[in-house]
């Protein structure tokens, strides 16, 4: 089965050309007929597909833009190999539009967030109580929800018209059942990439303390926005 599954998208990616004989029975004619059907059916279910996955960069370029580009990408092999729940992955690197490529990377990263593996989050309210010693020392790790989107341009406002226009880095968290996107700042994101392993919580305050007033209040933003896993004791 594996063999003739093989052989069939072999057909489909390079043509009549590539259909073995005796693969299917009845004339070849026929055949063709039936695989150029199946073909018809799986373009259009990946163009729907490429469709839900970015409804804000689809509204960015217009319905007829959105096709256009959806079609080359997957002439150009783009979607190869892909399951139909990842063909979307490299979409947002094609994209020349440079707002339109914004936009799919942060969609994209939210549909990561929303399907990553459920975790609970650090909390303000499981820090009350600590002594000085025992904050600094509490060890954290940046959830497995959490994703961080640099953007080139002035896009947030497309993705939510309350973020802010000159944000340069989102971030995207599901502490629980909603996903959240916020506008962060370079120090924010390094932060988070510092805490992609397990770190003391110290550590991340005195890394922000070096560009924000305050560190600890940078950090306590971030664990309010649900960016930490609270970890076992």
């Amino acid at each position: 089965m594996r063999e003739g599954q093989t052989a069939i998208a072999a057909t489909l990616l390079g043509g009549p050309d590539h259909l073995p004989a005796g693969l299917f029975a009845g004339d070849r004619g026929a055949v063709l007929r039936g695989l150029c059907v199946h073909a018809n059916t799986i373009s259009h279910a990946r163009l729907v597909a490429l469709e839900d996955s970015f409804p804000r960069t689809r509204d960015h370029l217009g319905a007829a833009e959105f096709n256009r580009v959806s079609r080359a990408f997957f002439d150009s092999g783009g979607a190869q190999g892909r399951a139909l729940a990842l063909i979307g992955a490299a979409f947002p690197d094609w994209l020349a539009d440079p707002l339109a490529a914004d936009l799919a990377r942060a969609e994209w990263a939210w549909l990561e967030s929303y399907h990553a593996v459920d975790a609970p989050a650090l909390a303000l309210a499981d820090l009350a109580g600590m002594d000085e010693a025992a904050l600094l020392g509490l060890v954290v790790r940046r959830h497995p929800a959490v994703r961080v989107v640099a953007l080139a341009h002035p896009s947030a406002p497309l993705l939510d018209p309350c973020l802010p226009r000159g944000a340069r880095a989102l971030l995207i968290a599901r502490p629980d059942a909603a996903v959240r996107v916020l506008a962060i700042d370079a120090a924010d994101a390094a932060a988070l990439d510092l805490a992609h392993d397990i770190t003391p919580l110290g550590n991340l305050i005195a890394h922000l303390a070096e560009t924000h007033p305050d560190g600890g209040a940078a950090v306590a933003a971030l664990i309010g926005a649900g960016a930490f896993e609270r970890l076992a004791e």
